[in-house]
């Protein structure tokens, strides 16, 4: 008979085991229940109870698919269950063990997400390959998904400007310890001067990209005057044709210095892009360009693309905390086997040969596969299979 690899009961130990080392005085029924309900949902790429529970089939789970649907349920709505301590410690466990930071530098997207019209969520991505991996985040309820909506009728914690100071220490404070340049990256919501001041205050940089008609000023020297005076971010014109720089402008009553760069006119793009920074000005625009694929990617992959998060019934906040959490160390771990299978390609081509990259027309290597897309590619084909490759369990993340 032939033998089957990467059995649930195999992954699932492995993963406990992590965990245990991570939390330390993490439940015996959290070390035992959390595994499982992670590979539940990445066999199933869904976040409902149900599908979750009809693809864990191990006797050291149960072997009754209506008693795992209880066990899962139970498990969500556990008041004594703090998921983001969890996240927050394996997460910590995970930067720590990174052994080499390429370029010496991190990128960080920060940006909010909404899940129908139940619940948003403030996340924070870290940059590996193609796609961002979830390093930090919270969730709230909300009854709208329309920022000047929430902005006018309930004041959201995690879209108040003292949390979102608060969370950014907390991401640099969980990064520093690999010594490197951490460049945060977010999207026009997000341009606030003193926003920008705290963090160049840390010790970081930033990529901010402003709005055309921001009621922001800044100092400017106008030849036919003679002298500096104040104008606004729409009388920097865009070039149909090139890029446009400028350095050390002073902005706002807070005369913070930035640089401001103003992209080309792109088709399809109401305004060209405004973007403000403390990096060089010829950098920053490419630097931005890697938010979309840093938290978009990855909320694409929680959401349409993955595990189809709006397709959750839940309407409790901390059930849909806990599913949400699980979500993302099951996007973590997909992402970092994901990384570790290209690093190792060559070596490991003979048993498993998933094709991620292709050449386009210039013979240029391009990415055909996120590497969330990747991961569950991996994971569908080895696990549970005759296929001799083993999935890590480690948490090793390779950048």
């Amino acid at each position: 008979m032939s033998k089957l690899y990467n059995s649930i009961d195999k992954v699932a130990s492995e993963m406990s085991d992590f965990f245990k080392e991570c939390v330390p005085n993490i439940s015996k029924n959290t070390l035992k229940t959390l595994p499982y309900i992670i590979l539940g949902m990445v066999n199933s790429e869904s976040v409902v109870t149900s599908d979750i529970a009809s693809s864990i089939n191990s006797n050291n789970f149960s072997n009754n698919t209506d008693s795992i649907q209880k066990r899962i349920w139970r498990f969500m709505n556990n008041e004594k269950i703090d998921i983001y301590k969890i996240f927050n410690s394996i997460i910590r466990k995970v930067i720590l063990n990174i052994s080499n930071v390429k370029h010496n530098k991190l990128v960080v997207t920060l940006d909010h997400m909404f899940t129908k019209n139940n619940f948003v969520t403030l996340m924070f991505t870290l940059k590996i390959d193609n796609q961002g991996i979830p390093i930090w985040f919270s969730t709230e309820r909300t009854l709208s998904n329309c920022h000047q909506e929430i902005q006018k009728h309930s004041r959201k914690r995690v879209f108040s400007e003292d949390f979102i100071f608060k969370a950014v220490n907390e991401v640099i404070d969980l990064l520093s310890p690999l010594n490197s340049k951490i460049i945060f990256l977010a999207d026009r919501w997000f341009f606030n001067l003193k926003l920008l001041e705290h963090i160049q205050g840390k010790g970081a940089y930033y990529c901010f990209r402003a709005k055309e008609n921001s009621n922001v000023k800044f100092l400017l020297y106008d030849k036919k005057e003679k002298h500096e005076v104040y104008r606004n971010l729409s009388y920097l014109h865009s070039n149909k044709h090139h890029s446009k720089y400028y350095r050390d402008l002073e902005l706002g009553d807070l005369k913070l210095k930035c640089n401001i760069s103003i992209s080309r006119t792109i088709k399809n793009e109401e305004e060209p892009r405004y973007i403000v920074s403390n990096i060089e000005p010829n950098q920053s625009i490419n630097e931005y360009k890697h938010r979309f694929g840093s938290i978009e990617m990855f909320f694409k992959s929680q959401k349409t693309n993955g595990f189809y998060l709006e397709s959750t019934k839940t309407k409790n906040l901390h059930a849909f905390e806990t599913l949400y959490g699980i979500a993302c160390i099951a996007s973590l771990w997909l992402n970092i086997i994901a990384a570790d299978y290209i690093k190792n390609h060559n070596h490991v081509k003979n048993k498993i040969n998933i094709r991620y990259n292709k050449k386009n027309s210039k013979g240029k290597l391009i990415r055909i596969l996120s590497t969330f897309k990747l991961g569950l590619k991996l994971f569908s084909r080895v696990f549970k299979s005759q296929i001799n490759y083993k999935l890590k369990c480690s948490f090793k993340l390779y950048l």
